[in-house]
Order: structure tokens, then sequence, then C-alpha cells
């Protein structure tokens, strides 16, 4: 029989109470994972590898502190975030002078966990900006009006940011909601990305229980933000896998509340650990932390560790960029770039804000790293389109028609175009017909008729945005929640956010529906 996978952690172990480090290092490896006397753990438990097995010991640096490396078996921690990080460090968190210093996981756990979804290399893409580091300003303070705060906004993108985040106070107040606030700095960056040409990115500030993130997430995905900030330790860690991996976000996590992680040296977690490898595991692209020399006691060999941990080699796992902030300015750029190099985000907000034009004082930021790295900017990289995606084929400067007339399912003026443009998410034999939505219309949704051919289907996929399909000619299936519902003729089905749908035609005859969908809407994703 094989033996389950294993991974290791490192700890550092500081002894004060006359027990030898043996006796430390065997405590945490029960209590980590059985909990139990040791006289009262079966003997079924250690053969089986389900104690925490202690691989080595060494004397540290520093005086009474001792290297001890921890083996656990890979299946205890049931492959989720919160289990991990109880296994990690839960019950010891509880007790003194153990410090989590570092991870040493197996690919099965990395694959398990995700990691970025974009990645440094995946946001480079989507602003266009190589060779330097991306410039991001914060919107600040909490409390201004909803359109002082939009102004910043395209004050930023104007005097072109890279990228624009929420200061992480800003969430649901009652002073700036958060659905008018995001729609109209999302709206303000839009516009000052037609005008530049560049595409600099919004990221909102989610906060709140679960149900008001999760419905935050998809107000911002209808509204086209691409980003999210979101403070793992406020809102739970996993909520970070999930808006990451659910909706398509790139996230950026803010340290909120890790402070007493780190405050003493001999416990708690090294900060390459817990904002470096755990917060880029869990879906940080990325990962806010106080510089050294900055408002807060980072010192720079720990600010160091964790920009190596965030980009390290990891299988699997994209790199994620370290965002030394907390009180940095202009002046400090020539030192932050050699201390952090092109792959990083300089954030500076207060030497940016305290300007009177703060579209020039953006620009003298952006310039200021541009002066050091200089810049390669190459095309955005559009996602593939998508059958909810529009390519072309209409005019919006057109006169409307009343009515559009119908022969053997075809509109007069409404060529078939393609269902997709490439073969990104497989489908089979499907046609559009764009009718409503597309022509001059004023309308917040879009009519369109589609027609599976006789084994045909749609790619199977997932998304935000609510569909509603009315059959109108033959009969076809729908696969969702694991059943196969038909639909005939005008028959009506509704796919609900973020429900994986196929949609099949099994029979002999041409199917075709219309489909209901929003105007303003997101981008479907694979279903794996």
């Amino acid at each position: 029989m094989t033996s389950p996978e294993r991974f290791c952690v490192h700890y550092l172990i500081t002894v004060r109470d006359g027990r030898s480090i043996e006796e430390h290092a065997r405590d945490i490896s029960i209590e980590q994972t059985v909990e139990l006397p040791e006289d009262v753990i079966p003997v079924s438990h250690h053969r089986d590898g389900l104690v925490g097995r202690i691989e080595t010991v060494s004397a540290a640096a520093e005086t009474d502190a001792f290297a001890v490396t921890i083996s656990y078996r890979c299946d205890i921690t049931a492959f989720t975030v919160p289990q991990l990080l109880n296994v990690l460090f839960g019950n010891i968190s509880l007790k003194d002078n153990i410090r989590l210093t570092g991870l040493d996981l197996p690919p099965g756990l990395l694959e398990a966990l995700g990691g970025p979804r974009y990645g440094i290399d995946g946001l480079r893409r989507l602003t266009g900006v190589y060779s330097r580091p991306l410039a991001c300003t914060p919107i600040k303070p909490m409390g201004l009006p909803v359109n002082e705060l939009a102004q910043l906004a395209s004050d930023f993108a104007r005097g072109g940011a890279d990228l624009i985040k929420d200061d992480h106070g800003i969430t649901d107040q009652a002073f700036h909601r958060f659905d008018e606030r995001v729609a109209r700095c999302q709206e303000a960056v839009d516009n000052a990305n037609a005008s530049t040409g560049r595409n600099t990115l919004y990221f909102p500030m989610l906060a709140g229980r679960f149900d008001q993130v999760d419905a935050q997430a998809r107000t911002a995905v209808r509204l086209g933000v691409r980003g999210v900030l979101v403070g793992p330790l406020l809102v739970g860690c996993d909520i970070v896998r999930h808006l990451s991996r659910e909706y398509g976000l790139a996230v950026m996590t803010h340290p909120a509340l890790t402070g007493t992680f780190f405050h003493d040296r001999r416990h708690g977690m090294a900060p390459s650990v817990l904002l470096g490898t755990l917060f880029r595991l869990i879906g940080a692209d990325i990962s806010i932390f106080p510089n050294a020399g900055g408002r807060f006691h980072f010192s720079h060999s720990e600010c160091q560790e964790l920009a190596t941990a965030l980009r390290a080699p990891l299988p699997g796992i994209a790199a994620a960029f370290p965002s030394p902030a907390g009180g940095m300015n202009l002046q400090r750029l020539p030192e932050m770039a050699t201390d952090f190099g092109a792959d990083s985000v300089f954030l500076v907000g207060g030497d940016v804000l305290r300007q009177k034009d703060r579209v020039a004082a953006t620009r003298s930021f952006v310039d200021g790293i541009r002066a050091i790295f200089g810049e390669n900017l190459q095309p955005v990289e559009r996602e593939a389109v998508s059958a909810c995606e529009w390519q072309g084929g209409g005019d919006n400067d057109r006169d409307v028609q009343d009515v559009l007339h119908c022969s053997d399912y075809h509109w007069h003026d409404r060529p078939v175009v393609d269902y997709k443009p490439d073969q990104t998410l497989p489908f089979v034999g499907v046609a559009r017909h764009e009718l409503i939505g597309r022509y001059g219309e004023q309308t917040a949704f879009d009519l369109r008729y589609f027609e599976i051919a006789p084994g045909g289907y749609t790619s199977l996929e997932k998304h935000v945005h609510e569909h509603v399909i009315i059959g109108v000619r033959g009969s076809g299936t729908l696969r969702m929640n694991g059943k196969e519902l038909a639909i005939g003729l005008h028959d009506v089905a509704y796919v609900a956010p973020l429900q994986p749908h196929q949609i099949h035609n099994p029979g002999s005859e041409p199917f075709g529906f219309f489909c209901i969908v929003d105007r303003q809407r997101d981008k479907p994703q694979p279903v794996f």
C-alpha cells in the first residue's frame, strides 16, 4: 500500500520551560493532529502516519531556539484552506514561543489550493505593461462623497496609474454605498481608458458577511471590474480562493488584522509565510505589505523574504506581485526599485493625494518608475470571445426596426454570426442571430436566437449573468444541476448565476431557442 503523501512545516521553537526540544516538537505533532494524551493515541494512528512526524531538529542561531520540521499527511487537511490553516497553526497559536517559518507542499496539495488566477504574467497581459513595476494609487479617505471618489479614480487613471484600489476602510457604508460607488468609479476609469488608450484596472474593496461579499463580487463582475481588494483575515482566507476561482477576479490582498502574527518574533508566523506563501496559495495576485522604513515595523530582511516567497517557483502556481506600501513616497522609488525589482507593484498614496493636481502627481509617480526601469507597452490581451460576447455585425447608429420579419427561422437584416469565433470553449453545430439590443435599440437586455444542429451542443460554462431560454423550434436538453432537462416548443428555462450549464440537441431536427440576457455581462468561464 502506498503511503499517503505528506507535506512539511518548519517551526522555530524557543525552549523556556525546562522541557527538551524533543518534548516540544512531539507536543506540536500531537496537538496539531489527534489532540490526545500520548498514551491514549491508538497505535494504528502512529503506524498510519496520522500523527505529525518529526523530521528534523537542529539548533537555531537564536539562543535557546531550535529549527524543527514536522510532516503531516496531506489528506488530513481535507485539501481545504480552513483545515490546512488549522493543521499548520490551529491549537498551537494559543501557545507561546512557536513560530511558523516555512512550508514545503507537494504538487497535489498545491493543485488543490490553486494559487493566483492571473499572477504576474496574467496581470501584465491585462494591463499591457511590461519591464517595470506597476504603479498603484489608492482612493481615500473613507467618507468622501461618491462623486469625489469617482473623480479621484478618473484623475489617477488619466495620470497613467496602472492599478487603482479602494482604501481598505471604504466598504459599504451608508455614505458611499458599494453598488453606486463601484459603478461610478469603474465608469470613471473606463472613460479615462478610452481617452488615454491604456487599460488601468480598478480594484474595489470587498468586505462584510459572506452573503454581502458574494453579492459585491457579482456586482463588480457585472460592472466590468477585473480585480478586487480583500482582507483575508477580515472576511476569511477561503473567501479569497472563492473570489478568485468562482468569479475569475484578480485579487489584491490587504494585511489588515495580520499584525498579531508578527509582533513577537518568537511566536506567530513569519510575514513571508502568511503574507507571502499562504496568501499567494489562496489566490492573491498581489499581496500588499508594510515596507521597511514606513509607518509599520517590518525589517528589510522580512520584506525581502516576503517578496521572494510571492515569486518563488512552485509547481503549477503562478508567481504573485509583492506590493511594498505603508507610507511610501516618490523619493523612495529608487530604493524600492533596488529592493524589489521590476516584478512588483509600487503603492503610493499620501504623496500623490497631497497634491492639488492629482493627474500631474500621478504622472510624476509613473514617470519616476519609468525613469528607472523604462517601459515596454504591449497590446492588452483580450479574453477569448464567448457566446455571450458581441462580435460585430450590428450597427448602433442605424434606425431601429419596429418589426423583424421572420422566414424559416431567419430574420430580415439579421445575419447568422459565429457562435464563437474560436474554439477556446468547445462546441459543435451552433449558430447565432443577434435580434434585439445590438442594432440601435436602447435596451438593458439582448435578445438572441440560437440554433443547434442535430448532435450539436453549446459550450459547458458558467457566468454571473442570468439566462432565460425559450424553446421555439424542435427540442433539446439543458444539462444543469446534474440533470438533463427537456426543453420543447415554448418551454421556458432559467439559468441562475454561476450555474454550470450546457445545451444539447440529441434529436434529428434542428433545435432553436431564444435567449434573453443582460446587455452588460461578464465573460463565461470554462467548467472543469
